[in-house]
């Protein structure tokens, strides 16, 4: 079976941008929490300059560091799972790249605002998106090679 990137793959595309722009302005948090917390480059939270600021502070920091790295861990995977995907059943992956967003908002939410024990809330739902575009890209093709 050949793949036909139908417009339909547009859906794809839009989760695909908005994954790549939410991760952005995660990485622009961690920015703006250098300027606010006074932690410059190339300290990463745990250096020389995070030593001259208040334990509640640094901690503070390192929460959003957090959010913005564990977002670089897992983009690759996710992006590379959606399209995937998304060959072969746009809208479904485009759905689980949306869940998986607002998984993201809700994960990066509750770390910054209560702590690493409130991420929580978004990790089951990033857990089963991603892991629901794995199943979608492997599925399709198992279906469409080993089984056709």
């Amino acid at each position: 079976m050949a793949i036909v990137i139908g417009s339909d793959f547009g859906y794809t595309v839009l989760a695909v941008v908005g994954i790549t722009l939410q991760c952005f302005v995660t990485a622009m948090g961690v920015n703006g929490a250098r300027k606010k917390y006074n932690i410059n480059y190339p300290d990463n939270g745990g250096g020389r300059y995070s030593d001259k600021v208040s334990d509640e502070d640094w901690v503070a920091f390192n929460n959003i560091k957090r959010t913005s790295d564990n977002y670089l861990e897992q983009v690759g995977m996710v992006l590379v799972a959606l399209v995937l995907a998304g060959l072969y059943q746009p809208k479904l992956a485009a759905s689980f790249g949306a869940t998986y967003m607002l998984g993201r908002f809700a994960y990066a939410y509750g770390y910054v605002a209560g702590g690493a024990d409130k991420r929580i809330y978004g990790a089951p739902i990033m857990g089963v998106s991603f892991l629901a575009l794995v199943i979608t890209a492997g599925y399709n093709a198992v279906t469409t090679t080993i089984l056709a």
